[in-house]
């Protein structure tokens, strides 16, 4: 993996990725519960930007941050690869009723028309993917790359990916506290090798747009699997 002229020291490495987690810690509080919906996706682009800038500042290039142009185009190829693997899967799981009302959230049913379009179409990429990527596989990885073992690099993003679920699957739990802990535990599991298979996809395409594409995938078209689960028309 190619840095710049120098390359970061390990000092900065390990300064920018306490910085890292510590600005996820906060935004996942602040993004979850204070900031107005209205906000959301404006906002997390700005703290994108936020974190990439910083991860430059440490000395991290395009390379180590899987940004470069001319490894987008491998990461379109193998983003809508994954992509058309999520569909098939989530279109046999409805077709066969494969984890009956494992897709049936009530929540959807609330959501207005505009709402139903919005969400799939503009918040889950823009405001969902595009930050939390930017801070777990291009930023939060690129700089754990520098300092450790691939493998471990990889487990260590993932799992603070996995824990980054808890706030809001706290905000959606509904029932004891004994189901309440084994709902987030299963979630933060289930995300937690998202964040394998996410990391994955970015060392394997060298871009962080193939689990970009991957991660759109998997929400987007659960929301919509929600809507068809529940006979609700977009």
């Amino acid at each position: 993996m190619s840095t710049n002229a120098q390359g970061p020291n390990n000092g900065s490495v390990v300064r920018l990725i306490a910085v890292v987690l510590a600005i996820a810690l906060v935004w996942n509080l602040v993004g979850n519960l204070v900031l107005p919906g209205a906000w959301y996706v404006p906002a997390n682009l700005v703290v994108a930007g936020l974190l990439v800038g910083l991860a430059r500042r440490s000395g991290l290039d395009n390379d180590s941050l899987a940004l470069r142009r001319n490894h987008v185009r491998s990461g379109i190829g193998v983003g809508l690869a994954a992509m058309a693997v999520v569909a098939v899967a989530l279109a046999l799981a409805l077709e066969l009723r494969l984890g009956e009302g494992l897709f049936e959230d009530e929540a959807v049913l609330d959501d207005s028309t505009f709402e139903r379009w919005f969400v799939p179409v503009v918040r889950i990429p823009l405001g969902t993917v595009v930050f939390e990527e930017l801070l777990f596989r291009s930023v939060l990885l690129g700089a754990l790359l520098t300092s450790m073992r691939t493998s471990r690099a990889v487990v260590s993003s993932a799992v603070a990916f996995g824990l980054w679920h808890i706030v809001p699957s706290l905000e959606g739990a509904d029932g004891s506290t004994l189901s309440t802990v084994g709902e987030i535990s299963g979630i933060v599991a289930v995300t937690t090798l998202a964040g394998v298979a996410f990391a994955f996809l970015r060392l394997w395409s060298q871009s962080v747009v193939a689990p970009m594409l991957a991660h759109v995938a998997t929400n987007t078209f659960a929301y919509v699997a929600a809507l068809v689960a529940l006979d609700v028309l977009l």
